[in-house]
């Protein structure tokens, strides 16, 4: 189904959480992530009860590794917590600014996939693969975040001081740790058999959100452009960051952003985003997962008429357990019903 406005191509986007996969199947999200078999009863099942439901109304999810972010801090020696039934999480190992500097400068070349938790997700994605035989399943889930999400990771909240009582100690940081992050996601694309540089691509770097705009171009926008100059060859730079604040938006510019995800972001509203952003800078607008669950017919297609007279082309919501457990599902049946008045 195509849709449009004013000539405009429209693009509703629905994304599923990985988190009602598990919770369909009945399987723990411990088991999820620590047991393969478990992992892939639950994509088999998760999969088969979305697919009743809702058909060929949005692309499924397909099976993959459960997703944890913190991939290449763990291999650099991020401790994991493991809740009996929550997702793994890290902690900050990094006790001074120093000592994160001394911890880049030792890992420097290091062989990221000898470390056990990268050696469980291939083990994982092996397993996958066998049993999803139809599917092409690339490695995934272990992943990395932006510069400054992973500063803010590896030290603790006690990396916004040190922007400001070691300031160019943090730059020695901050370049050390987006070179170690683009090795990563190097080694990530030689396990998929794919280039090392590619055309285009994104940063997720949520907190950068914490740095305030008037030090972004000091201490974001750098390692923003390593990044990218690292790992990408082409001009479309895509960033998804969280929780920005309008005087944020302007600085998106500097760093040659074409394409600005701001998700989950109070604070960015649709007339911020006309009054502050770069009008060369596509944004796509997200109606949150835990909004929609509580929201009528009525409400969605008030919500949606906003947006697609607002200009934005790409219009995403989600969904996961909470909306599983509240009975819900309908919620995204409504979201796409929403776009009826602008099918082509």
């Amino acid at each position: 189904m195509k849709y449009s406005y004013n000539q405009k191509e429209l693009f509703p986007t629905v994304e599923v959480y990985h988190d009602v996969i598990p919770a369909i199947a009945k399987v723990s999200m411990n088991d999820f992530y620590m047991d393969k078999k478990k992992c892939a009863y639950a994509w088999k099942k998760g999969t088969e009860v979305l697919k009743d439901y809702y058909g060929d109304l949005f692309p499924m999810r397909k099976p993959s590794p459960p997703p944890i972010s913190y991939g290449h801090l763990i291999s650099i020696g991020a401790p994991v917590t493991i809740p009996e039934d929550g997702e793994p999480n890290i902690t900050a190992f990094a006790g001074s600014i120093d000592e994160a500097i001394d911890i880049l400068k030792e890992k420097k070349g290091m062989d990221f996939s000898a470390n056990q938790w990268f050696q469980h997700y291939l083990e994982l994605w092996d397993y996958l693969k066998t049993e999803f035989p139809e599917e092409n399943i690339p490695f995934s889930g272990f992943g990395d975040q932006g510069p400054l999400t992973s500063a803010v990771l590896m030290r603790g909240q006690d990396f916004l001081l040190d922007l400001y009582d070691e300031p160019e100690k943090c730059k020695v940081f901050l370049e050390l740790l987006t070179d170690s992050t683009i090795d990563f996601t190097k080694l990530i694309r030689r396990i998929n058999n794919q280039p090392e540089i590619q055309p285009n691509g994104g940063i997720v770097d949520d907190h950068a959100s914490l740095i305030p705009p008037a030090m972004w171009d000091e201490f974001v926008i750098p390692y923003w452009d390593q990044r990218f100059n690292g790992i990408y060859s082409g001009p479309s730079r895509f960033v998804h960051v969280e929780n920005l604040f309008p005087a944020h938006l302007k600085y998106l510019k500097h760093a040659k952003i074409t394409h600005y995800q701001p998700s989950v972001s109070d604070m960015i509203t649709l007339e911020a985003v006309r009054d502050n952003l770069d009008p060369d800078i596509t944004v796509d607008w997200l109606l949150y997962s835990y909004y929609i669950t509580g929201m009528t017919d009525e409400q969605i297609q008030a919500w949606v008429d906003e947006v697609v007279q607002a200009g934005i082309a790409i219009i995403r919501t989600q969904f996961g357990a909470y909306a599983y457990q509240e009975n819900k599902f309908d919620r995204i049946k409504a979201f796409f019903a929403a776009f009826d008045k602008y099918k082509v």
